[in-house]
């Protein structure tokens, strides 16, 4: 296949912005009808109501109807657009894939990838048995980015990781593994709870050095040995 030059950017779709703002217009309209029952049973049950909504229930609905659709469209559009914007792009180009998220890029070369899976909301990128990246990814992204790997003539996207079942839960010092793994997956666990994700990703790239693949499952660490 002939190389295409131009990288292909996978984000979530755009029509999501105007389904959003509808929906937030919807349920404005809605509020606008439910405004006076809604007020009258926040009295009732506590004794006062917020001021913007006692506010507006002393409005003729003809004012009130159009300022609730706007407002709920236009919280619609900024929750979209911050989701958006919080889901990041992938870039796909012929030699290499480029992931945008929150400021932060990073290239993965094509030589370095024998398989792309995306499953649970993780993509994970492999090279035979050895991690090359694993993070977030939106269900909404995924047919995007299948589409991308065969334009730009990928293997197939994988809908689960085939290295998923070698997983097993870390126990620190059960001596299963090196000491040095373990105070690798200590170091990763503590840079974790007190949010330092840059100390957190140093710890991910040695245990990947070390021939170590890492994921998080429900609060806990799991490994598998490459």
């Amino acid at each position: 296949m002939p190389e295409k030059f131009e990288p292909t950017t996978v984000t979530i779709p755009a029509w999501y912005r105007p389904v959003f703002t509808v929906a937030g217009a919807v349920v404005g309209l809605v509020l606008a009808f439910l405004l006076g029952p809604l007020v009258s049973w926040l009295v009732d049950m506590f004794d006062s109501a917020p001021l913007l909504l006692r506010a507006l229930d002393q409005l003729a609905l003809a004012w009130v109807l159009p300022i609730l659709v706007a407002f709920g469209a236009i919280a619609g559009f900024v929750i979209c657009t911050s989701w958006m914007d919080d889901s990041g792009a992938v870039e796909v180009a012929d030699w290499g894939i480029t992931l945008h998220h929150k400021g932060d890029d990073r290239f993965l070369s094509r030589e370095k990838m024998t398989l792309v899976v995306a499953s649970e909301k993780e993509l994970v990128v492999l090279d035979g048995g050895a991690e090359v990246y694993r993070g977030g990814i939106e269900d909404e992204m995924v047919p995007g980015l299948r589409a991308a790997l065969e334009e730009h003539d990928y293997p197939p996207l994988v809908d689960a990781d085939p290295f998923a079942p070698d997983f097993t839960d870390w126990v620190d010092g059960d001596g299963r593994k090196d000491a040095a793994v373990d105070d690798l997956l200590r170091t990763r666990r503590r840079a974790l709870k007190d949010k330092k994700d840059g100390e957190a990703e140093a710890a991910l790239e040695k245990l990947r050095n070390a021939g170590v693949a890492v994921r998080d499952r429900k609060g806990r660490q799991q490994y598998r040995l490459v």
